[in-house]
C-alpha cells in the first residue's frame, strides 16, 4: 500500500484511468487511491467539509457550522463559522478529480499527500526548510485534515502543510496510530528530491 497519493483536478474524463462510480468522502478517496488508480466526477464527494473546501457546489455557512457543532467538531455556532471563515479555500472546482498512488506513469499530480511517522514527515519538512530558508506555516485543526489541511490549503496558498489529520481522515485514509499527514504542492516539487517518495511501499 502506497504511502504517497497524488491528486490532480481536470475539465475532462483522463483517459487509460478507470472511473470510480460511487459517492463517497474525499478522504476514503484517497485511502482508496493508496491502493488504485481512477477518478471521480466532484459531485461524487459526499463530505459536506469537503465541498467546502473544495469548492463543489454552494455552501450555506450556517448550515455546516450547524453540522459541524452536530459532529462534536464546534461547541457553537459562533465557533463553528470562525473556524469556516478562516479556512483556504477552493473558489470553484473541476469537474473530475483524479487520484492515485505516486508515482503513476505520467500523471501530474496538483498535491502529494504522504502518509508517515513524525520521523519520517520531519525528514522532508526539514529539507525543505534547509533548502528555502523558509518556516513552514501549518494550518492545523484536528478538523477537515484531508480536504481543507492536506488538499485546498497547499494548493491555496503554494505551501507544504502537516497535518494530524481528523476523526474522518485517519479512519479513511487508514492512519496507523503516530502517522501524520504531509501535504506538498506539486510545484514545490521542483525541489526534489526531497526524501518523500522513499516512503511508498
Amino acid at each position: 500500500m502506497s504511502k504517497v497519493v497524488g491528486i490532480t483536478f481536470t475539465d475532462q474524463p483522463p483517459p487509460g484511468i478507470v472511473y470510480l462510480n460511487i459517492r463517497d468522502k474525499h478522504c476514503r478517496f484517497i485511502g482508496r487511491a493508496r491502493r488504485e488508480a481512477f477518478y471521480i466526477r466532484a459531485e461524487d464527494i459526499s463530505c459536506p467539509l469537503a465541498r467546502f473546501y473544495l469548492g463543489i457546489g454552494r455552501t450555506k455557512l450556517k448550515e455546516l457550522a450547524r453540522t459541524l457543532v452536530g459532529w462534536g467538531d464546534a461547541a457553537d455556532l459562533a465557533a463553528g463559522l470562525a473556524y469556516l471563515k478562516t479556512g483556504s479555500c477552493f473558489s470553484r472546482s473541476s469537474p473530475y478529480l483524479v487520484y492515485f498512488p505516486y508515482p503513476r506513469g505520467d500523471i501530474k499530480p496538483a498535491v502529494l499527500i504522504t502518509i508517515g511517522t513524525a520521523s519520517e514527515i520531519q525528514i522532508s519538512v526539514q529539507e525543505i526548510c534547509a533548502r528555502t530558508g523558509m518556516r513552514i506555516k501549518s494550518s492545523l485543526s484536528g478538523i477537515g485534515a484531508a480536504c481543507g489541511e492536506c488538499t485546498a490549503y497547499p494548493l491555496v496558498t503554494g505551501q507544504a502543510n502537516v497535518s494530524v489529520g481528523c476523526n474522518g481522515s485517519r479512519p479513511g485514509i487508514g492512519l496507523k496510530s503516530g502517522e501524520l499527514l504531509f501535504a506538498l504542492p506539486f510545484n514545490l516539487k521542483s525541489m526534489q528530491p526531497i526524501r518523500l517518495v522513499q516512503f511508498a511501499v
